[in-house]
């Protein structure tokens, strides 16, 4: 997939472009997406992802802007696999939502050169989101392509939405995550030293400072798989502070089951999380805590051993990275 950080790189010939936030990359941004790759496909075009390398919340009000479901990287990997060509990741600023919706679809026809165009149901554009899909519609007819509004998807009686998704991942609950997503949950960072607890333990543990913005679950323990040096590991992770042992920073802690030992402070770790199972508590002494953390290793084991997760640890692994 090419990336563009401006529509006016483009040097290409006709599109298929499909508008959207894309936060999080959901059950229903794949289905529109999809559409947009099957479009081209079938009209020998290039498809084309046409988003904003930031919330739009920040150019107006930081402070309201909702905790993302993806870094830029992620969200960028997460659009190649939708099978796009190009992916426009454009910056949003003042002049640029200061146009109305009819300089919008202007703009992008003139660099974009696009034969179809496919929205959300409830896509805006323009100046305070003044322009709604039955805008895009005429403006189409216009401008000389063809729009296709894509109904919401839903899932358990109600529709999929970044909101949705977000809420889910609030309330701990990781598997309903997972189905909205298509996928798991995903937390990732460069490890780093932590307060030695788990060493205090024998059950050292690779440690990521809590991200900047982007949507965490509560605190408490949960079941993932933790990519790390190339290598897959179940893990038990807690997320927050062992308030048996106080002090330090919040943490992201990953347990990581049959880990060999090793050298791996400095190196990226993706965490994928699958299962809530306890909430943060305080035990009465560190062999009260070690008691519960054998405990949790097993139930971590079991869940993701039930699922059938454990087999593709070899299959899964990545690329070993350091920052």
């Amino acid at each position: 997939m090419k990336l563009l950080t401006h529509e006016t790189q483009w040097r290409g010939g006709e599109t298929v472009i499909a508008f959207g936030m894309f936060d999080g990359v959901h059950l229903g941004h794949a289905k529109l997406m999809r559409t947009a790759a099957e479009l081209a496909r079938e009209n020998a075009l290039t498809s084309v992802v046409y988003t904003f390398s930031s919330h739009p919340m920040a150019t107006y009000a930081p402070e309201h802007v909702p905790p993302q479901l993806g870094t830029r990287p992620e969200r960028i990997a997460a659009v190649a696999r939708m099978g796009i060509d190009v992916a426009v990741f454009r910056p949003f600023d003042g002049d640029y939502a200061a146009q109305t919706p009819e300089q919008f679809v202007q703009a992008f026809c003139e660099a974009l050169h696009p034969r179809h165009v496919v929205i959300g149901f409830n896509y805006s554009f323009g100046a305070r989101g003044a322009g709604k899909a039955q805008d895009m519609i005429r403006l189409g007819e216009r401008f000389g392509f063809k729009t296709h509004v894509v109904a919401p998807v839903e899932l358990f009686g109600e529709t999929v939405s970044s909101t949705r998704v977000r809420s889910a991942i609030t309330a701990g609950d990781l598997e309903l995550t997972e189905a909205l997503l298509g996928r798991p949950y995903v937390l990732s960072g460069v490890i780093r030293h932590g307060k030695q607890l788990g060493r205090r333990l024998d059950f050292p543990t690779a440690n990521l400072a809590f991200p900047t913005g982007k949507a965490l679950p509560p605190r408490g323990v949960y079941a993932a798989l933790a990519e790390v040096k190339g290598r897959v590991y179940m893990a038990a992770v807690n997320v927050g502070e062992h308030p048996t042992a106080p002090g330090g920073a919040p943490a992201i802690e990953a347990n990581l089951l049959d880990y060999e030992g090793g050298e791996i402070y400095g190196y990226h770790m993706r965490l994928r999380f699958y299962w809530r199972l306890r909430g943060e508590k305080r035990f009465d002494s560190l062999d009260a805590l070690r008691s519960e953390v054998l405990a949790n290793r097993e139930q971590v084991r079991s869940y993701l051993t039930r699922r059938d997760l454990a087999p593709q640890m070899a299959k899964n692994a990545i690329g070993s990275e350091k920052n």
